[in-house]
Order: C-alpha cells, then sequence, then structure tokens
C-alpha cells in the first residue's frame, strides 16, 4: 500500500497493509462489474476473481487478526492510563 501505520505490532502492521491492497482489489473489481457490455466470459472472470478475493478477506479478518487488533487496542489504553 506504500504508507506505514502505526500500530506497534509488526505482524498487525503487515496484515493491515495486506488488507488495504485486497480492499483495493476488490473495488477495482466492483468496477470492472459496472462497466457496460461485458461478455458472459468477462464477468465469469471478474467473479472468479471477486469470489477469490472474499475467501481471502473471510479469512484474513479472522479470530487471529481480531485478537491482534484488540491487543494493540489494550495497549492505547493503557497509554492513557500512564498520563
Amino acid at each position: 500500500m506504500g504508507k506505514t501505520t502505526s500500530v506497534t505490532n509488526s505482524t498487525l502492521r503487515t496484515l493491515i497493509d495486506e488488507l488495504g491492497t485486497e480492499c483495493q482489489n476488490v473495488i477495482t473489481l466492483i468496477h470492472q462489474l459496472q462497466l457496460p457490455d461485458l461478455i458472459d466470459r468477462q464477468k465469469a472472470e471478474i467473479l472468479a476473481e471477486f469470489l477469490s478475493a472474499a475467501i481471502h478477506l473471510n479469512v484474513h479478518c479472522g479470530e487471529d487478526f481480531q485478537t491482534l487488533i484488540a491487543e494493540e487496542m489494550e495497549k492505547l489504553a493503557d497509554d492513557d492510563e500512564e498520563e
């Protein structure tokens, strides 16, 4: 994605970057599906990529990812309490 997020956990930072890239891919696929005069073969290819992206996002945003986000949020709460 280019920009680095400000989270401290490097694994979470990488996952967020990958999530951003995949979301950009999904937006591109949506725009492709909105093009006029697509033939069925083109629609099938776009939908197949869309399905793959949806599966990847579903796996990517699973419990481990959610746990890393929660842990990062807990660190923020700790920082606020120390001030």
